[in-house]
């Protein structure tokens, strides 16, 4: 999980309910959560609109070679 042993996640966790204490740690959880899956989302909408630009860019170079292939043949 994330590169990062058992024995890495015991000390997070103490250093977390030393820091937030012990009753704010499902808050700080559910912040932690939700900053996550906003950066998951982020990410995915950035790879797809990536990805679209990508197939644009194929398309029109596909047309291109295709015009010059139309032009050499006449």
């Amino acid at each position: 999980m994330f590169g990062i042993g058992w024995q890495e996640l015991v000390v997070i966790i103490v250093v977390a309910l030393i820091v937030v204490g012990p009753k704010r740690i499902p808050e700080f959880a559910r912040s932690l959560a939700k900053v996550i899956r906003d950066f998951v989302r982020a990410r995915e909408q950035v790879k797809r609109k990536i990805q679209e630009e990508l197939k644009l860019y194929e398309e029109e170079t596909y047309l291109q070679i295709k015009n010059i292939d139309k032009y050499k043949k006449e």
